[in-house]
């Protein structure tokens, strides 16, 4: 996400992407157009391959440390639903 709280897009002048927009599709917020386009540039470009396999390698390691299941209650799937959907619905620039 940048600084102004929404989703940026790839430049369309040079196809290239953040690592916040890499960051916004591994975490779902992309609408499915941008998404599509940043997977096609994924693909061909090594950088930004490199960048999202580091981010995916980063969530799976943060996967494997678990939680302490006495720190928090868990978030309850609704409550997730809707942080979902209120980030997706943040105005973009």
């Amino acid at each position: 996400m940048d600084g102004g709280g929404g989703c940026e897009s790839p430049d369309p002048g040079t196809g290239d992407v953040t690592t916040d927009v890499l960051a916004d599709l591994q975490a779902g917020l992309l609408d499915d157009a941008t998404a599509a386009r940043v997977r096609r540039i994924v693909r061909t470009d090594p950088h930004a391959a490199q960048t999202l396999a580091g981010l995916d390698a980063v969530r799976r390691h943060l996967a494997e440390l678990g939680a302490d299941p006495d720190s928090a209650p868990a978030v309850p799937p609704a409550v997730l639903a809707r942080i979902r959907a209120a980030l997706r619905d943040v105005p973009r620039r």
